[in-house]
């Protein structure tokens, strides 16, 4: 089983990277996480360099999207209600990403 390397998690998902939180804003639309994996999978990318902004922006994406989700939504809606869907909630998770550490 292939792991993500240490390197890449500190380089650019970590709290000095500008982009940490797009990135994993964007990584996390895609992805499909469940309730029962989700917090403990952040809490391993957290201790092996994510930052808090960047972990929540992908949490928060990770849990309201995901690629079965988008496709689930097409079938009853326009494209362009599913893209403002997750446009809102991609701007949402920037938006917290990126005021989290001014909280936390």
């Amino acid at each position: 089983m292939n792991s993500i390397p240490t390197a890449f998690l500190t380089d650019y998902l970590g709290g000095d990277s500008v982009f940490a939180v797009l990135l994993a804003a964007l990584i996390g639309i895609p992805v499909y996480l469940n309730t029962d994996g989700s917090l403990p999978l952040v809490a391993t990318l957290m201790q092996g360099g994510m930052g808090p902004g960047p972990a929540l922006a992908f949490l928060v994406t990770g849990a309201g999207t995901s690629i079965g989700a988008i496709s689930g939504m097409l079938l009853i809606a326009r494209w362009r209600v599913v893209a403002l869907v997750v446009g809102i909630l991609f701007i949402g998770a920037i938006t917290l990403g990126y005021t989290a550490p001014l909280w936390l």
